[in-house]
């Protein structure tokens, strides 16, 4: 009976070590998976340097530094248009290209039918002054009889309205004649400043109105190049700052003053205008030119720079940034968060000071490190 109990006790022993064992390599499995798991997945990106250019260049077109359209102010006939001589001695209608100085007359339209309106208002006037003198004597008898009650007062009423009413018409009709008399004056039609004729849209006969512009006329003594720019590029321009502007197939460089900047982009490009005066004595500048302008010169020197995606918060510390540079160590990735200070954007990526050319930084999974996580490398 003892060997038989023995005999089972033996057995028992080796499957006690067994159990043992598997339980030891289940342990050490399980360990593995829970370091398999610790491990982040994170894509690399290299440093690189980022060299800006030269500078930034943009196409303006030139405008006039002012142009406006000129129109009679009443309807009339064209009964004259200003003559000029051209170079080949023949008299003719002042035109497109012509230069006009401020005060030409450069129109006008049939005067009889303004005088004629000027003239009845006239007579309007002498009527109403009439009515209104006859309207005061008689407010003045009125007066003396309701003071001395000879008149009812109904009657001293309707006298004093009487000369209340003809005292407005004569106002009125003074009003209407004053402005008779200006219109009458505006049967020519002048320069409002001297510059360049750029269209002519009535001849002799042409019966003008109001509403369509008689000439448009521009002022190129000197001219405004206006050109867009992103909202990256508009801390580079200020007010009153020179910038050099060229024309196609012109070697020559012309400078010019900032001297509007939009407050606000345009809804359709995004973009911000900036317009640049330039003086144009010698009319080499015409409106509807092409130039190509340089804004900023050199830009910032060049600097490491990273995708922007890996730019994350600096942890405990708001407002500042941090990258996560990847560090080999033996066989493992290994993170460490550095704080870095962000510059200019320059597409997908940033330039930044704190890292340097050639390190590897957390490119896609950087918002999920900290300090000193390990890090698995996916392609």
């Amino acid at each position: 009976m003892k060997v038989a109990a023995n005999n089972r006790q033996g057995r028992r022993i080796p499957q006690l070590s067994g159990l043992c064992v598997l339980l030891a390599m289940t342990g050490c499995q399980h360990d593995a998976q829970i370091a398999a798991k610790t491990l982040v997945p994170v894509r690399l990106a290299e440093v690189t340097v980022y060299a800006s250019a030269e500078g930034l260049r943009y196409s303006a077109s030139l405008v006039p530094f002012a142009q406006v359209d000129v129109a009679f102010r009443t309807t009339g006939y064209v009964t004259d248009v200003k003559q000029i001589r051209s170079p080949d001695s023949r008299i003719r209608n002042v035109g497109v290209g012509d230069y006009v100085t401020k005060g030409t007359v450069l129109a006008q339209i049939r005067r009889q039918d303004l005088k004629n309106q000027a003239d009845e208002s006239s007579a309007q006037v002498e009527s109403a002054v009439a009515q209104h003198t006859q309207a005061e004597q008689d407010f003045k008898r009125a007066k003396a009889l309701y003071a001395t009650q000879s008149l009812t007062k109904p009657d001293y009423d309707q006298a004093q309205a009487r000369f209340d009413s003809t005292l407005a018409a004569v106002n009125q009709a003074k009003a209407a004649d004053r402005q008779a008399q200006l219109v009458l004056s505006d049967s020519e039609l002048a320069a409002p400043l001297s510059g360049y004729i750029v269209a002519r849209n009535v001849d002799v006969g042409t019966l003008a109105a109001p509403s369509s512009a008689a000439f448009t006329i521009a002022d190129t003594s000197a001219v405004k190049a206006a050109f867009g720019v992103p909202e990256d590029a508009l801390n580079l321009a200020h007010l009153d700052q020179f910038l050099t502007l060229q024309l196609q197939n012109d070697s020559a460089r012309y400078s010019g003053r900032v001297t509007s900047i939009s407050p606000s982009a345009d809804a359709r490009s995004r973009v911000f205008t900036i317009e640049v005066t330039l003086c144009n004595p010698r009319n080499a500048l015409k409106p509807g030119m092409i130039a190509s302008v340089e804004l900023g010169g050199k830009r910032e020197a060049s600097q490491p720079s990273v995708p922007l995606s890996a730019i994350v918060p600096y942890p405990g510390d708001a407002g500042q940034f941090a990258v996560v540079v990847a560090e080999q160590q033996a066989s493992q990735w290994k993170a460490h968060v550095r704080r870095v200070t962000v510059g200019a954007t320059h597409g997908g990526s940033v330039s930044v000071s704190g890292v340097h050319a050639g390190e590897k930084v957390a490119a896609i999974g950087a918002q999920l490190l900290k300090e000193g996580d390990s890090l698995s490398v996916i392609p």
